[in-house]
């Protein structure tokens, strides 16, 4: 099961789109594939697959990744209606849900954050999972880079875009020294987003981010007729299958297939014996609820008192 995460903390690059399109494109190949929306803003999900958010009562993403909820993966899974898919092949969404835009603080007590997507996906039975990130370097980008075998970079060809991937870089070597991980590889850098013919500023702008040396992958320039597939909740590959976008993300998938056999995984997920602040209250919270006779205890009654020698 390859791992691929699409990440850039510069908003309104294309980011969902990329990640949607390549996990169409990967199904369309009869390959089973996995796309996680992992940003709470939630547009993979919502807007580009026309997918409800989970129930507040359902298993959720939020909740597995906290576990308050520890069933299998399964179950939250949904898989998407609208796509053209391969013999043997899926496109499987697990979809944002209520509590993601809180996740940050709450991960942020585990005393070693960074793998909870890792322990959520490890037994997933996929050929490629694809991780939409949120635009941002946070803790949820840093589960998503822990997890991932390489990543997928969409960038406009501008200035901005150069300090983006500059700043991608050092997130990239925290992580890997955080987790310690392999180095992670760039499957490659997708320009996007701008308007044919290339203006002399653009070139120039994508001259710069080239010196970088990263492998530069099919273009995905403008076109209405994303906002059109995204209408209609259904990627572009199967809603305009001759267009020079479908195209790209067909010739994208084809190179992430080709890396499925060329990189090692990352490193192991950690065993999960270690202290889990969420776990800690829950149990707290209920033995306090069986011990309360009507009046209120002192959370140190609780704990188990050590025998006097």
């Amino acid at each position: 099961m390859q791992i691929t995460s699409v990440v850039n903390q510069k908003g309104g690059v294309g980011k969902t789109a990329l990640s949607v399109g390549s996990a169409a494109a990967l199904a369309e190949r009869g390959l089973r594939v996995l796309l996680i929306d992992l940003d709470p803003q939630g547009h993979a999900t919502t807007e580009m697959l026309g997918l409800p958010e989970v129930p507040p009562q359902s298993p959720s993403l939020a909740k597995a990744l906290t576990k308050t909820w520890k069933g299998p993966v399964e179950d939250l899974v949904v898989t998407h209606p609208r796509s053209n898919v391969g013999p043997g092949g899926t496109l499987d969404v697990i979809p944002t849900s209520p509590g993601m835009f809180d996740l940050i603080r709450r991960l942020d007590n585990f005393r070693v954050p960074g793998w909870q997507l890792a322990r959520v996906i490890q037994f997933a039975n996929y050929d490629h999972v694809i991780i939409d990130c949120p635009p941002a370097l946070d803790l949820l980008t840093n589960n998503a880079l822990a997890a991932t075998h390489g990543i997928l970079v969409p960038v406009q060809p501008d200035r901005t875009s150069i300090r983006a991937l500059r700043l991608l870089n050092d997130q990239l070597g925290y992580v890997r020294e955080s987790v310690q991980r392999e180095p992670i590889p760039y499957f490659g850098v997708v320009p996007g987003l701008y308007r044919r013919p290339m203006s002399t500023y653009a070139q120039a702008a994508l001259a710069e981010l080239q010196e970088f040396g990263y492998p530069l992958l099919s273009h995905v320039p403008l076109g209405v007729v994303m906002n059109e597939a995204a209408a209609h909740g259904t990627p572009v590959t199967t809603y305009a299958p001759e267009t020079t976008q479908a195209v790209a993300f067909r010739q994208i998938a084809e190179i992430l297939e080709g890396y499925r056999t060329r990189y090692p995984a990352p490193a192991p997920v950690p065993d999960a014996d270690e202290f889990v602040f969420e776990d800690f209250i829950t149990e707290v919270a209920q033995t306090r609820n069986d011990n309360d006779n009507g009046a209120r205890k002192k959370l140190y009654d609780l704990l188990p008192k050590k025998p006097r020698g």
